[in-house]
């Protein structure tokens, strides 16, 4: 363990006499001229700068898996080059995962260190196997002793893949939501870590019904700021999902953030991070009519799927495979040939997860 922290601190404190540097230069008045030295110094400071700002998004998109039987998109954006959001997921066996998502305080380069040893740390703690409270617990005194300085929020969730169960702990985080028709918070309420090494973490549990879907998100959403300096706030946030309910993870994250766009004319303030997990239907049949509300809408999916060339819905993959480029045409007639490209490449994918 000590020495993958020595590795995630290398990593990124090579960058922190660069990053300060940049820092330094930015609060001094402007300069009439700069040296040819100084140009070519700073140069490389941003290339350095980028560099680790791919590290840091790699580290994030390779933990994102495939799960059978599940739908999942994260995505964090760092309001600077460097973020302090973190988001994992881990087998832990039996049929369960685990994922996380975390808020280190600060931003740039010294919270995108604490949140690579807080990785770190987490990923040593779960892996021991315990549920979230306990894992939450243990985290919690590794990074009192190795982030002393440091106060991070962290919400742990173990997915059970076969009863489609999910068992939460929080330190301090936004609740997670739970989106089935409606919105539901899992309330549950835990010392943000770093804070009391003592500090115990409760544990909650939750049915995930097929179609319904578990959404984490870190405060760079809801305190997401407009030019009046007004939050963008967790109703905004509730009504968009809601209106948003039978969207795909992807899209769903893909909403979020251009209405949070539209919302921050004045700029990003803040790290936003989110990580959205479905369970997908049983019946192919009700996943496809997932697929279609998901590119047409409710209403336009409601008129089409009575009427469109397709098979009954008892049968599989094969069935639905032969019959797509019919119900293809049938939507491009309706609707035009973008969104039956995109049925078709949606449709495509979704018979692919129930072959496999």
């Amino acid at each position: 363990m000590q020495s993958q922290r020595k590795r995630s601190f290398h990593r990124f404190t090579l960058l922190s006499h660069a990053a300060t540097g940049r820092l330094r230069r930015r609060e001094r008045p402007a300069q009439p001229r700069i040296t040819p030295e100084e140009a070519r110094r700073q140069a490389e400071i941003e290339h350095e700068l980028l560099l680790a700002r791919d590290i840091q998004q790699g580290l994030l998109l390779e933990a994102v898996p495939h799960l059978p039987g599940w739908e999942i998109h994260a995505i964090s954006l760092p309001a600077r080059d460097l973020g302090g959001d973190l988001y994992d997921f881990l087998p832990l066996g039996e049929g369960r995962h685990g994922i996380m998502i975390g808020d280190v305080s600060g931003k740039g380069l010294p919270a995108a260190l604490r949140m690579a040893v807080a990785r770190t740390v987490f990923r040593y703690a779960a892996r021991r196997g315990a549920t979230p409270g306990p894992t939450l617990a243990d985290v919690n005194r590794g990074i009192i002793a190795d982030i002393p300085q440091g106060m991070i929020t962290m919400l742990y969730a173990v997915l059970d893949l076969r009863h489609g169960t999910v068992q939460v702990a929080n330190a301090g985080h936004h609740y997670p939501l739970l989106l089935n028709g409606r919105v539901s918070e899992l309330e549950l309420s835990g010392l943000p870590l770093g804070v009391d090494g003592d500090a115990d973490y409760e544990e909650i549990c939750a049915d995930i019904e097929p179609g319904a879907t578990v959404m984490m998100y870190t405060d760079g959403v809801v305190e997401a700021t407009n030019s009046s300096g007004e939050y963008f706030g967790y109703e905004r946030l509730e009504r968009l999902l809601i209106e948003s309910a039978t969207l795909k993870p992807r899209a769903l994250v893909a909403r979020l953030l251009h209405e949070l766009r539209a919302w921050s004319d004045a700029g990003q303030d803040d790290d936003i991070t989110v990580v959205a997990v479905r369970r997908r239907f049983e019946r192919l049949a009700d996943e496809l009519y997932s697929v279609l509300r998901d590119v047409l809408g409710d209403d336009r999916a409601g008129q089409a799927w009575g009427t469109l060339p397709r098979p009954d819905d008892h049968e599989g993959a094969d069935a639905w495979t032969e019959a797509l480029p019919e119900i293809v045409k049938a939507v491009q007639s309706r609707f035009g040939r973008g969104l039956a490209r995109e049925l078709n490449a949606q449709i495509r994918l979704t018979l692919e997860e129930y072959r496999s």
